[in-house]
């Protein structure tokens, strides 16, 4: 291929794929300039998407009552009761099945740290708060995010409560911790 034939070759692949020009010749002038011998594998630009259905499996009523009802429910050991939030299918202390129990969607700070930074697409405001929260009926702690005006505010101990957002979907980002007022 020539220049102008390479060109052309980059501009395609970057318009199809939105590959930069700058990788596709980084990564193709070798095979595009014949430096390649004619009997060796081609490589050539290609993108793949996937979709997927991703089970939750046995947690599926967490979420679904999440979604549906703006309830959080926790999981309660048939055997010695002690309460899981997040909930679990199994008592990690005495292996037996737990059954669902609502919770109120209050509880307390455990422990927190505030976070000056994120990366993550679902925090919208910095600073935010970090922190694990034992729910009332519980007898285990959430990590969560807080979404607060005055992080200086919270600290352990802070009660709160969980308010859900308005377009939910089955996701343990569709609920977040206030201070109680």
């Amino acid at each position: 291929m020539n220049e102008q034939e390479r060109e052309k070759w980059y501009q395609y692949h970057e318009a199809k794929y939105g590959i930069p020009v700058e990788y596709l010749k980084r990564e193709y002038e070798a095979e595009l300039s014949g430096q390649v011998p004619m009997d060796q594998p081609l490589e050539i630009p290609d993108k793949m998407e996937v979709f997927f259905k991703y089970s939750l499996g046995r947690q599926s009523r967490f979420f679904r009552e999440i979604r549906e009802n703006k309830t959080i429910y926790g999981a309660r050991c048939t055997q010695c009761g002690k309460v899981y939030c997040p909930p679990r299918d199994h008592c990690s202390l005495c292996y037996v099945p737990t059954e669902w129990l609502p919770l109120e969607g209050t509880g307390t700070i455990k422990a927190c740290t505030v976070q000056y930074f994120t990366t993550s697409a679902f925090i919208k405001k910095v600073p935010f708060i970090c922190a694990y929260i034992q729910l009332d009926g519980s007898d285990f702690v959430m990590m969560t995010n807080m979404e607060v005006d005055d992080v200086s505010q919270i600290k352990v101990g802070t009660r709160v409560k969980a308010y859900f957002r308005e377009e939910r979907h089955g996701a343990i980002t569709d609920f977040y911790f206030r201070p109680l007022e």
